[in-house]
């Protein structure tokens, strides 16, 4: 059966629905099942899923929702996201995705910016973000909580429950609506206002079409296509659906048939994958940066013999896979000890994941190139890819058949790539959004004199195709010395070293030498501290102690060897804390927002610098 790829989004949810029905489309834990503390999982087929929508459309109908109106939905992703974001465009709306991370400020400037007139808003806490702000907001008509336990709710606020209620009786008045509205939407109508994550700036809303959307999903079906096992496969989601990655997984089953299962508490991810059981993730580098941390902890913890056949199963995959990177087949004998091994030694490792899992889709910040190698021989082929907001996601991607670790893959068939003179990466695409709402400044700024988009992104086409991605533009840091310094290359090699960095920033810009604001991962912090018998009352006293410092000076000296003598690290400050998406130093996508970074820590940066060496490396506190 081939895959649906109609014109929009919205005509191929339609057609998947007629085409397979009763096949489950999205699975989610329901907390309200008294038998069962954890929850039962509920199943809803295409069918139900279609029923629902139009009945939440129609009450958004109800509501004055018509075309052009913007709904503004503001949740962590669940069920009821993808139903809301399918209910809107059934008005003709655009939807506006803002993070459950955004703070009261940050949600009402989305919500004026955006001109929406309803917002969803997943419980109690994210009420409360929009009520206080209610009289500064003359075009926000209603507001409609996904799940909410009170018996009465303020005067412009309606339960999901009612809004479906009006529905049902708006269904039976006009019926067939819903479809044809859905049927009548062009290639061209907007389908959402996507902002930006926010890591070079105030974030901009990019406006993206069903034609961008649809671009990209036929662009993966062609890259993807012969590895899906249509109606056959289980993808596990916990990525943020306001960011356009999490979004393209929420349309997904649609296209491809599969079955969506909805995470619940972030710290219970482990459990749910165990659960679920899922063939395919979509995820970001950090999940598995975690998840070798924690292989690599249990190793250590077991017996000699057992670290020694771990070593032993590592190194025969190295030489298994060193062996097809360098295009040569593996003897026999190298194929029977791995294979031996897979089964065995590094099935253990892959149970952690639900033991059915045969690639994952990455994306939103840099992976290294050694976690990629390593999970590949456990088991776990990790493809990344690569793009941008205003390009509907990916442009670039590794495939199943066609992969290089280190790099974001080749260009989509669709794609053009170019590098400009200072090594800017230029695209041109049908994914590429139609502007930025309100803005036209910033949107004629993205593009250069022949229409080319400006990335914002440093890299470089090897001579076999792959895009390589060295660094943001603008994060670019230039030594009083006058030498141009990629800091992203450096924190990724740094917290490649070792599990007890959990973010390394690299500053410097217009000093003399570069320095690195180094914050430690609690579960490591705590096991070198048990292996050390440091004893201490919090871990923010941990981080002060000299052996701590002196291991993070040894791992920064390890780093130096790599690297070039002006791009090595001379001193460093371990902070007390790490970064967190609630404290902003963090984007929801988990990428550092340096601007943040730099103005919250400036004086640390600037002590770094008092007295400082010109040539050698002291550790942070020598």
């Amino acid at each position: 059966m081939a895959f649906v790829l109609e014109k929009t989004i919205a005509a191929t949810m339609v057609e998947r629905c007629r085409r397979t029905p009763g096949n489950v489309a999205f699975r989610y834990r329901s907390t309200n099942d008294v038998i069962s503390p954890k929850g039962t999982w509920r199943e809803v087929t295409f069918r139900a899923f279609f029923q629902e929508c139009e009945q939440l459309s129609l009450g958004l109908r109800r509501l004055g929702v018509g075309p052009g109106d913007s709904v503004a939905i503001l949740s962590r992703s669940r069920y009821e996201w993808t139903l809301a974001d399918f209910a809107i465009f059934g008005c003709g709306g655009v939807s506006v995705p803002i993070y459950p991370s955004s703070t009261e400020a940050e949600t009402a400037h989305l919500l004026e910016h955006s001109e929406a007139k309803i917002v969803f808003v997943e419980d109690e806490i994210q009420l409360g973000k929009v009520l206080p702000r209610l009289d500064a907001l003359p075009k926000l008509e209603k507001i409609v909580v996904l799940e909410t336990t009170r018996s009465s709710l303020p005067a412009k606020v309606r339960s999901l429950f009612d809004v479906q209620r009006d529905g049902e009786q708006e269904r039976h008045a006009h019926p067939n609506v819903f479809e044809k509205t859905l049927l009548g939407l062009g290639p061209e109508t907007l389908f959402t206002i996507c902002y930006t994550s926010g890591t070079t700036g105030v974030p901009k809303g990019a406006m993206l079409t069903h034609h961008n959307l649809m671009s990209v999903l036929e662009d993966c079906a062609k890259v993807y296509g012969e590895h899906i096992r249509e109606d056959k496969e289980t993808l596990l989601t916990f990525l943020p659906f306001s960011h356009i990655i999490g979004r393209l997984e929420s349309m997904s089953p649609f296209v491809f048939g599969w079955q969506l299962a909805f995470a619940g508490e972030p710290t219970k991810i482990g459990e749910d994958l165990r659960e679920v059981r899922p063939t395919i993730l979509f995820t970001v580098p950090r999940i598995f940066e975690k998840a070798l941390a924690e292989v690599e902890a249990k190793i250590r913890g077991t017996s000699f013999l057992s670290r020694g056949i771990f070593d032993l199963a590592m190194k025969s995959g190295e030489s298994y896979y060193s062996r097809r990177r360098r295009g040569r087949k593996p003897n026999l004998l190298r194929r029977a000890a791995y294979g031996l091994f897979r089964e065995t030694v590094m099935a253990k490792v892959l149970e952690g994941f639900g033991g059915r899992l045969r690639f994952a889709i990455c994306g939103g910040a840099p992976l290294s190139k050694e976690v990629g190698e390593v999970f590949e021989i456990l088991g776990i082929l990790i493809l990344e890819g690569y793009g941008l907001t205003e390009t509907c996601a990916p442009v670039t991607m590794n495939s199943v058949g066609a992969h290089k670790f280190g790099t974001v893959g080749r260009p989509l068939p669709e794609v053009t790539v170019k590098i400009a003179d200072d090594g800017e990466i230029l695209l041109r695409s049908q994914k590429i959004f139609a502007g930025y709402w309100k803005d036209e400044n910033e949107t004629r700024d993205a593009f250069d004199d022949e229409a080319w988009f400006k990335t914002g992104d440093i890299g470089f086409i090897d001579p076999q195709g792959y895009l390589h991605i060295t660094d943001r533009k603008k994060d670019l840091l230039i030594t009083s010395g006058g030498k141009n310094i990629a800091p992203q290359k450096i924190e990724n090699l740094a917290k490649t070293h070792s599990p007890l960095i959990a973010d390394f920033v690299v500053v410097g810009d217009r000093r003399k030498h570069l320095s690195a604001l180094v914050t430690l991962d609690r579960k490591e912090l705590h096991r070198f501290a048990r292996r050390e018998n440091i004893l201490y009352s919090d871990p923010e006293e941990l981080t002060r102690n000299r052996k701590v410092e002196l291991e993070v000076d040894r791992l920064v000296g390890l780093l130096n060897q790599g690297l070039a003598r002006f791009e090595t690290v001379k001193r460093f400050a371990i902070l007390p804390g790490i970064f967190t998406v609630e404290a902003g130093e963090l984007t929801p996508s988990l990428k550092v927002k340096r601007s943040v970074i730099y103005r919250k820590y400036r004086e640390v940066i600037d002590a770094l610098y008092q007295d400082s060496p010109s040539e050698d490396r002291e550790a942070g506190l020598a």
